[in-house]
């Protein structure tokens, strides 16, 4: 799998070259995003002034909600699941992630390198899905925390 960064604002998650859903910002100074997935309309929308909290709803009911804490670490809860997922930085370059349940590795996440390109592309590998649950969803809120991060970060260097 795959996530393609069309640009700042647009991101496509790829399986096989084939379109599985496409995260957008609709408005450019916003934070929030929006994607639709089997049928359903999705929203990450910021829940407080300093965007620490995020709420995420379907079809406009919450679902779960998204805590950062001070290094920007990520627990996030869904209500169908029991044990909240963490997306975790594993370098200081902002190339690669981790998401896991309890110490139970998900995704790996990481920058494809490509210096024609201002935003680098993702690489998904699924680590450990032996419940074979559908993970599309969570690739997706993952997409959403790693491009705050990545703005995050770019904001702090200029």
């Amino acid at each position: 799998m795959e996530i393609k960064v069309i640009n700042q604002r647009k991101f496509q998650i790829l399986e096989n070259h084939k379109i599985i859903l496409e995260l957008s910002y609709p408005k450019w100074w916003s934070n929030n995003a929006e994607f639709r997935y089997l049928g359903k309309q999705f929203e990450i929308k910021a829940k407080g002034f300093w965007q620490n909290d995020f709420i995420i709803t379907s079809n406009h009911r919450e679902i779960g909600n998204i805590k950062l804490n001070w290094k920007q670490d990520a627990v996030i809860s869904l209500k169908s699941k029991e044990k909240p997922y963490q997306l975790e930085q594993e370098t200081i370059w902002h190339s690669k992630y981790l998401v896991k349940s309890g110490e139970n590795e998900i995704l790996r996440i990481h920058a494809k390198s490509n210096w024609k390109k201002f935003h680098p592309d993702f690489l998904l590998h699924i680590e450990n899905n032996e419940e074979n649950e559908d993970l599309n969803l969570l690739i997706a809120i993952s997409t959403f925390l790693i491009n705050n991060r990545l703005k995050a970060a770019a904001a702090a260097g200029a």
